[in-house]
């Protein structure tokens, strides 16, 4: 029968596969001087073997021990083939219903046919995981100090920043890409497929230079090192010491706005501007809109039937008032200098959603049952849900868009969805209309603005 060389590389920064290239160089070798008929090379370029993802060369190597095509597999070091003992108790399953020798060009060869050379593996897988368990957790406090120092840690280049000098700084043509889609995610409320057509449609390339799928465009559009913001396991550190291309306020803001849309996106959204919001200022009627006989839209009480106005002229004055609202400096001083009083509810709930996420990860590398993990995400689950109730309760739930108090005001106004325009005016000001004695013409007077 044949050899199997087989090649990994946990983390490959360059993409050039350059550290498999020298596995595969030395494993050629290896393979030449003990005639070894070699049948395939396989390769895990970039995968882990300790994270439970899995290994597409590994199981295809797997099957062709089980179908008899090989009794060697060639490795640069055992811990390359395998770094968990339940990969180890796979592989040796494997070699004693089929024979399998493994042969190494780091550590001499190991025969799983006999328990000598069993005892030898598991020796190795043993020191193989405590040195990559290890090896973990030093990474993870190296990566913690240099997120708590305001430096961003990454292996691939990010889009719109790069490394030079030994700091972090902006692509300038991709620095304005990103400032363009994270307004049309963020303040236009453009979908994230949208926001991939518009990047692929200009043919502006990923870091890796490929196309952009709709994972990448979500890590992308949630990536808060965007903002400056030092982070570490998806929780925030502090302020990094790079320059952002949104400000911090903002892009709370902007999160925050984005986990309310979520959350209330199984709900019918409105579809004029005060339906909800305004109010009868005889009877305390919620404001809602009537169709009339003219096929024009009025805005109506429903409670009594009270008052009854046109909805152009009173949606064109109470946009107006909002906007010079927003252009008085005493206002804008106010709301720059105003805590979003509901960041730290998102901040615990993306914490306790990642400890969440840690306990899956326990499955997939056997360290735990299914039903173990799910007795131990109860409690997690249920302070996600107070967390959620909290946030849903807040009396400030929507807060003014920082970006909104800068520049073009009128512009992004305009530009704003309808569902940001209505949190804005929520946030601002109370709207009751009162009844007018002549009702074929409008009277701003009758339109009561009650500012927050």
């Amino acid at each position: 029968m044949g050899a199997i060389i087989y090649t990994r590389q946990s983390l490959e920064k360059t993409g050039m596969e350059a550290g498999v290239s020298r596995q595969l160089k030395d494993c050629r070798a290896l393979a030449k001087r003990k005639n070894f008929d070699v049948i395939a090379e396989l390769s895990d370029n970039d995968i882990s073997a300790t994270t439970g993802v899995p290994r597409p060369s590994f199981e295809k190597l797997l099957r062709f021990v089980e179908s008899g095509g090989a009794d060697t597999v060639i490795v640069w070091h055992p811990d390359r083939l395998y770094r968990k003992l339940t990969d180890l108790v796979r592989i040796t399953e494997v070699a004693q219903q089929h024979g399998l020798t493994i042969a190494s060009v780091q550590a001499g060869d190991v025969d799983l046919n006999t328990p000598a050379g069993r005892m030898s593996a598991s020796i190795l897988g043993a020191v193989a995981t405590h040195e990559g368990e290890h090896r973990t957790e030093r990474q993870r406090a190296a990566y913690r100090q240099k997120a708590e120092a305001g430096e961003w840690h990454f292996s691939r280049r990010p889009f719109g920043y790069r490394r030079e000098g030994g700091k972090v700084v902006q692509v300038p043509e991709e620095a304005e890409v990103l400032n363009t889609v994270l307004n049309m995610y963020y303040a236009e409320e453009v979908p994230r497929y949208a926001v991939m057509r518009y990047l692929n449609d200009r043919q502006i390339l990923t870091p890796m230079g490929k196309p952009w799928g709709i994972i990448q465009v979500r890590d992308l559009l949630t990536n808060s090192h965007y903002a400056g913001i030092s982070t570490y396991n998806g929780v925030e550190i502090g302020k990094g010491n790079w320059e952002p291309i949104v400000d911090a306020q903002t892009w709370h803001s902007w999160q925050s706005g984005a986990a309310k849309r979520k959350r209330k996106s199984t709900f019918t959204a409105a579809k004029h501007l005060l339906t909800g919001i305004a109010r009868c200022a005889e009877c305390d009627g919620v404001i809602y809109v009537k169709h009339r006989a003219d096929k024009k839209l009025s805005y109506f009480c429903s409670e009594k039937g009270c008052v009854q106005r046109s909805m152009t002229p009173v949606d064109e004055l109470v946009s107006e008032a909002v906007l010079l609202r927003l252009q008085d400096p005493a206002v804008v001083a106010a709301f720059r200098t105003q805590p979003a009083p509901t960041d730290h509810l998102y901040t615990e709930r993306a914490a306790a959603q990642a400890r969440l996420d840690d306990r899956a990860e326990l499955i997939a590398d056997g360290t735990l049952t299914a039903q173990a993990v799910r007795e131990a995400a109860k409690p997690l689950r249920a302070r996600i849900k107070r967390i959620d109730e909290q946030i849903a309760s807040s009396d400030a739930t929507d807060l003014i868009p920082m970006d909104l108090l800068t520049g073009d005001t009128r512009a992004k106004w305009a530009a704003y969805s309808l569902a940001r325009k209505r949190a804005v005016i929520r946030t601002l000001m109370e709207v009751r209309i009162a009844t007018q004695g002549n009702t074929r013409v409008f009277d701003g007077e009758a339109i009561i603005l009650i500012w927050a």
